[in-house]
């Protein structure tokens, strides 16, 4: 029921054909007809309002339920990021950060370990060097004609001429001594190999030295604290964006709450003034294109022979009465005609 839906309108005191009553009764009944017609004024008021604001908590509801959906799917996506990026972010800093530290200090051990290989190369490689000085004397003096002698008695000697003599003087030769000859010329040769033997191990060690220094395995400490200092800004600044997400999606929750609730307020109410116009309206109804049964057919207006009938114009009286009642909320038209509408 709307506005533009009903006809009711105000007539003067009551009165459809703004006629003077005639009869205490029919003012009376027009003071009742211009009460009805006042109230269903102001309930048709009512019911426009309630419509009215219906129409705006509907409008609030949905966009509040809009509002609502947006930032609960923002506050999801949010606890997502965080649960599969940045949990697995920072856990991932502090594995490498194990790495790291782990990787730094086993260079350092290898380091210090190449440098106490390097020293003991380096002092080897003087001790070959005297080695090989003392080895340079020995076949010097092996060289010598002056201990040819000696080399002759030991069986070192190179002399051919008389091999009858030098077998007759190798089994002179002392058992601790039988193997002389071979103990000395290692203690030529061998020295010269240690010593280059020893040259390629300083070498490698300076090289592989050299190498880790390049490397410079501790840079990668520096690298791994800014990974890990930016991964915890990354990650702080998501929490934040969830806290924040969170107290924006329980404000539109609790927003949501109280439209869902005015909009059901609103609907009840329209339902309730609904109820009440048309109840109003079937008594209008009721009133106003009543047909009055009471007495039936009194024939009043008809011609009758029975003029001595003492009721009949007490039936009269009654029937002007019903057309009264009739009357009560009947609009006058333009033509004079009565509309119960």
């Amino acid at each position: 029921m709307t506005i533009e839906s009903s006809n009711i309108r105000n007539p003067r005191n009551g009165n459809c054909k703004d006629n003077d009553p005639k009869t205490v009764t029919q003012k009376n009944l027009n003071l009742i007809k211009e009460d009805y017609c006042n109230r269903l004024k102001s309930k048709l008021g009512e019911l426009s309002e309630s419509e009215v604001t219906n129409n705006g908590t509907l409008m609030l509801y949905e966009k509040k339920k809009c509002v609502f959906v947006k930032t609960e799917k923002n506050f999801h996506m949010l606890r997502n990021l965080e649960l599969k990026i940045g949990v697995e972010l920072i856990q991932a800093s502090e594995e490498i950060k194990k790495n790291v530290t782990s990787n730094i200090a086993q260079n350092e051990a290898l380091v210090n370990a190449l440098k106490a290989v390097l020293k003991s190369a380096k002092d080897a490689k003087i001790a070959f060097a005297n080695l090989r000085e003392s080895s340079a004397k020995l076949d010097a003096g092996m060289n010598d004609s002056c201990n040819a002698g000696q080399l002759k008695i030991l069986g070192c000697s190179n002399d051919n001429c008389n091999d009858a003599e030098n077998n007759t003087d190798k089994t002179q030769v002392p058992s601790e001594c039988q193997d002389a000859c071979r103990i000395l010329n290692k203690l030529v040769e061998k020295p010269v190999q240690f010593t280059q033997e020893i040259d390629i191990i300083c070498n490698s060690t300076s090289e592989t030295i050299g190498i880790q220094s390049f490397s410079n395995i501790k840079a990668l400490d520096k690298f791994q604290q800014d990974f890990s200092l930016n991964a915890k800004n990354f990650d702080d600044q998501i929490i934040a964006q969830i806290t924040n997400s969170a107290s924006n999606l329980k404000k539109a929750q609790e927003d949501f709450v109280v439209a869902i609730k005015s909009q059901t307020q609103s609907s009840y109410a329209l339902y309730n003034k609904r109820n009440e116009l048309e109840t109003l309206l079937e008594v209008k109804d009721y009133l106003c294109c009543h047909k009055c049964n009471c007495i039936g057919d009194c024939g009043c207006n008809e011609g009758s022979t029975d003029e001595n009938n003492r009721y009949k114009k007490c039936k009269c009286d009654i029937c002007d009465i019903c057309k009264e009642v009739t009357e009560i909320y009947c609009i006058g038209d333009n033509e004079g005609g009565i509309n119960c509408d």
